[in-house]
């Protein structure tokens, strides 16, 4: 697993929207422009976190959560056998 559990991009988002949350009433009575702006801001960020939230989710739950795979490791060549090398004009070398 990554740092905080590959969520770092959430977590970030997350932040970011509950800066902007706590952030919107005390500018609103500033500037008209301010609550527009931040009437678009705030409902996207949220719904980005979401997003981020479940694409993580589902991409860890795709790949199994990141457990260290059970396949075969690769064998070496002196068990394989004799390497077969070809040249340029197809030939087999020697």
């Amino acid at each position: 697993m990554g740092l905080f559990y590959n969520q770092l991009a959430t977590l970030v988002c997350g932040v970011f929207a509950a800066v902007l949350t706590f952030l919107w009433p005390m500018f609103v009575d500033y500037a008209e422009v301010y609550h527009v702006v931040f009437l678009y801001a705030v409902p996207i960020m949220w719904f980005l976190t979401a997003t981020c939230f479940v694409a993580q989710i589902s991409a860890d739950y795709a790949h199994g959560g990141h457990k260290p795979s059970k396949k075969p490791s690769k064998k070496s060549n002196k068990k394989l056998g004799k390497q077969v090398v070809y040249t340029a004009d197809g030939k087999l070398a020697e």
